[in-house]
């Protein structure tokens, strides 16, 4: 039990609302990525009706919110990647995409004494002094593992286009989304460390307030308007998926071993109450020479096992659920209730069966077996 609840509370779920800034998708529906750097921006409408879209389609993007992002296009440092990423993907954002703010950070450095919201994106703002590390922002998986460049503060160093070393310096943590594997600058830090990078790689679109009627055509209106970059719309919930996918998967093997831990205890348990059982046939015996019927010996035998294996399970949860306590309470973590409830249930389950099965009128006779 212990082993099943530690491991199943750091499952990872989908957002309750996916059109929340503040969750692992930041609110962004669609993720755009450009096979060629491009400087088409369909946000703005002079350039949008010079694009050859339908006139459904440049009502949609106009609908849509898009904040495009220059990129290195370097590794990918996500759970996804198998391999080490010796130079991972820089990206930069502009001011359009730090004052929206957005996702949930886990850690930052102190703000600006002029930042009155508390919008940590405004750190990248701050220009660093000469010889200072570049404020950069990762996520905290990219950061621990991808990367293995340690929490916030952290620096560390990576090539320009000239192959100079230039340094960075974590200061913003986000929890685990769809940025993930990413190094987030600010634009003009991105500009001055890679010159050589004209256009926009990728893009994130907000197309909540399109009609309802109109969501499936979201994707075919934006590959359009991009269709000179070898542009690829992904949905920010399928990129999700797929990274909360391949942690869930090593939570799962774990899960499986606990379970089959589980299940071993409980045959344990159920060949234990049966040769209790057998071995106090005399005393069992004499309680139906007393008048006990069948049945309340079986409810006698069946409350003896609840019992048992009940603290337990108990004690097993309680174990787990304070070793996990800290992440409970930073909401890093959340307890498998629907699990706990199937394991435990199967678990009384079967022991109370075994005992009840022991309890039969032909081993127990309604008197006392001689010695």
């Amino acid at each position: 039990t212990f082993l099943i609840v530690a491991v199943s509370s750091f499952a990872q779920r989908p957002p309750a609302d996916p059109t929340d800034p503040a969750s692992p998708t930041g609110g962004w529906t669609e993720i755009v990525s450009f096979g060629e750097a491009t400087g088409i921006d369909p946000s703005d409408a002079d350039a949008r009706s010079s694009l050859g879209l339908s006139s459904i389609q440049e009502e949609i993007i106009a609908d849509c919110r898009i904040v495009r992002l220059r990129s290195t296009g370097g590794d990918d440092a996500a759970c996804t990647n198998l391999y080490a990423a010796l130079r991972p993907t820089v990206v930069g954002v502009g001011s359009d995409f730090v004052a929206r703010g957005g996702f949930t950070f886990l850690g930052h450095h102190a703000l600006p004494s002029g930042d009155g919201e508390g919008n940590p994106w405004t750190l990248l703002a701050s220009p660093p002094a000469d010889g200072e590390p570049i404020p950069a922002i990762v996520d905290q998986a990219t950061a621990q593992w991808g990367l293995k460049l340690g929490g916030l503060g952290a620096e560390f160093t990576l090539p320009d286009d000239a192959g100079r070393a230039v340094s960075f310096r974590i200061v913003g943590l986000l929890e685990p989304g769809i940025l993930q594997g990413l190094v987030i600058v600010a634009e003009r830090a991105f500009e001055r460390v890679f010159p050589g990078r004209s256009g926009y790689g990728m893009a994130l679109v907000d197309a909540s307030s399109v009609p309802a009627t109109r969501h499936a055509d979201v994707a075919p209106a934006l590959a359009a308007a991009w269709a000179d970059a070898a542009v690829s719309v992904m949905p920010a919930a399928t990129r999700l998926a797929s990274l909360q996918a391949v942690q869930n998967t090593f939570l799962a093997g774990f899960q499986a071993l606990g379970t089959l831990g589980l299940l071993l205890g409980t045959a344990g348990v159920a060949a234990v109450q049966l040769q209790g059982t057998v071995e106090r046939l005399g005393p069992l015996s004499v309680l139906r020479a007393m008048g006990f019927t069948l049945a309340r010996v079986r409810l006698l035998l069946a409350l003896e096992t609840l019992i048992t294996v009940g603290l337990g399970l108990v004690a097993g949860t309680a174990a787990a659920l304070l070793a996990v306590a800290p992440a409970l309470q930073v909401g890093e973590a959340r307890p498998p209730l629907a699990w706990i409830a199937l394991t435990s249930g199967l678990a009384l389950s079967a022991a109370v069966v075994a005992a009840t099965l022991a309890a039969t009128r032909a081993a127990i006779p309604t008197r006392p077996i001689a010695d």
